[in-house]
């Protein structure tokens, strides 16, 4: 019935409850891919006109990707109860209205009942025992403006300083295989992060996700550019997805909330910056 259809309730977990999300010391963070443009959320494991999705993102299993990293955000978040998990993504597509990558994610994670610990996708026969005790929903945050991978990674870190009033001890990254070498040795080495691990997590090759294709796409587009061009900041390409993906011209307020790395934001080498400039060092 309609009760279905309604993900909120008066009971639902607050956010920081106890305060769990104020002491966390380890950074999830789940990189955002598409923005919801359907009230049809229930849908959202399989169904492809769900999400906004550009015509390279078509029939290869995008949905199926989402939902397993949401999923596999919200695991990690629940092994480790001194954890802070960030949805990042902002605003990226100028048709779908001022809808953020972020609260898609989070919505999702509402609508289909993840908090748990339950799989919306592969659907699972066997009803896991629902994790009544979790506590990943009070832990769970957004991080809503930024517009590439580097940005999700440096961004969450300031949105988990907005929230604990420190920076992470750790940080783990969640996103397809594939972007597994960026982000090790140039996103996490440009950001100087002491420790820093990746989870790859790809849908199977049933849903057309092909990760040679994908590789192949991710190392033109992403990996060299990235290597001459660590912080994204003077290559022509990698400044004109930025422009595209910032459709509602939206500015992040970092280095308000984050005084200590105003340098870091505003940094542009492409050298790395010094060890002096960065907060956690």
């Amino acid at each position: 019935g309609n009760q279905d259809r309604v993900w909120v309730h008066m009971d639902a977990q607050p956010f920081n409850d106890n305060r769990s999300a104020a002491k966390a010391t380890h950074l999830i963070i789940v990189a955002g891919h598409s923005v919801l443009i359907s009230g049809d959320v229930e849908n959202a494991a399989t169904d492809e006109s769900v999400w906004w999705l550009l015509d390279y993102q078509k029939n290869h299993g995008l949905p199926q990707s989402i939902l397993g990293h949401i999923q596999a955000g919200i695991q990690l978040a629940m092994e480790d109860p001194d954890s802070l998990l960030v949805f990042s993504g902002g605003q990226t597509r100028g048709q779908t209205g001022p809808e953020s990558e972020g609260s898609s994610y989070y919505r999702v994670a509402d609508a289909l009942h993840l908090w748990d610990g339950r799989k919306a996708f592969p659907p699972s026969s066997i009803r896991r025992q629902a994790n009544q005790q979790s506590t990943v929903r009070a832990r769970t945050t957004t991080e809503e403006f930024a517009l590439d991978s580097f940005q999700n990674l440096l961004f969450s870190i300031c949105r988990f300083h907005e929230v604990t009033g420190s920076y992470p001890d750790r940080v783990s990254m969640i996103s397809f295989t594939f972007k597994q070498e960026r982000f090790e040795t140039l996103h996490a080495q440009a950001l100087l992060l002491p420790e820093f691990v990746f989870v790859g997590v790809d849908p199977p090759p049933s849903t057309g996700f092909d990760l040679k294709q994908s590789s192949e796409g991710e190392r033109i587009n992403s990996l060299l550019p990235f290597r001459i061009d660590p912080y994204g900041c003077h290559s022509e390409v990698l400044q004109r997805k930025r422009k595209e993906r910032n459709p509602f011209s939206r500015t992040p307020p970092y280095e308000l909330t984050c005084p200590e790395m105003k340098d870091l934001l505003k940094w542009c080498g492409p050298e790395i910056i010094e060890k002096s400039k960065v907060p956690w060092h």
